[in-house]
């Protein structure tokens, strides 16, 4: 049964907003859809075109390790979760040889390791969100984010992380308002013709005064 992290009106909309701890399996489809669209900067050239994508995404993610924002009953957010114990999006080698071919598959597999973020202890890292468009605007997003916060408090996290393209300085500026701040700048290097972007920002956000588990970049 889904866990209900949170729910709110918008002021634009009738319909309840509930926040909720997985992706229910009817919403697979939606949700892998929805999370590439909205993640297709990065995701593009790891999956490639939407179709190709969303064949071998369903059976690459894991629904426990996201958050699900519902609308009377439709998907219209959602919200990758990283820890030490896996990520949401975690395709395996074999998966990505099998619907790709061998060396197509090994070269995705390693362009999307480029991208995989490496977590420490006792950090929360946020593996993506999406809103579906129709809904943008109406505060799903920070909703998200703000449960997000709230899931790692609970689970006794001493920090929130994330990560944001060179391109996206709005989506930057909006992390930095919320109480994030940058801890390391990452390189695409010879990739990033490839990617449409040269570096990624660490951000990353203290919930959590327990500083035997902090990061020494934290400081």
């Amino acid at each position: 049964m889904a866990r209900v992290l949170g729910a709110f009106n918008p002021c634009c909309t009738e319909a309840m907003i509930e926040i909720i701890d997985h992706l229910p399996e009817a919403h697979v489809p939606a949700g892998v859809r929805l999370y590439y669209t909205g993640l297709e900067a990065k995701l593009g050239p790891v999956f490639g075109p939407l179709e190709p994508a969303l064949a071998v995404l369903p059976c690459s993610i894991h629904p426990a390790r996201c958050l699900a924002a519902l609308a009377e009953g439709r998907l219209v957010g959602i919200l990758g979760l990283h820890d030490q114990g896996g990520s949401f999006l975690a395709p395996s080698y074999e998966t990505m040889v099998r619907h790709y071919g061998q060396i197509s598959g090994t070269f995705r597999t390693m362009l999307l390791m480029l991208l995989d973020s490496k977590v420490t202890p006792g950090d929360l890292y946020l593996d993506g969100i999406a809103v579906a468009p129709a809904h943008r605007g109406q505060g799903i997003g920070t909703a998200l984010i703000t449960a997000f916060e709230n899931r790692a408090r609970d689970n006794g996290f001493a920090t929130v992380s994330l990560e944001v393209i060179d391109t996206n300085l709005r989506t930057k500026e909006l992390y930095k308002r919320l109480g994030y701040r940058k801890i390391a700048t990452h390189t695409m290097g010879p990739f990033s013709r490839l990617f449409g972007f040269r570096t990624t920002c660490r951000m990353m956000k203290m919930i959590s005064p327990n500083l035997d588990l902090l990061t020494p970049d934290f400081y």
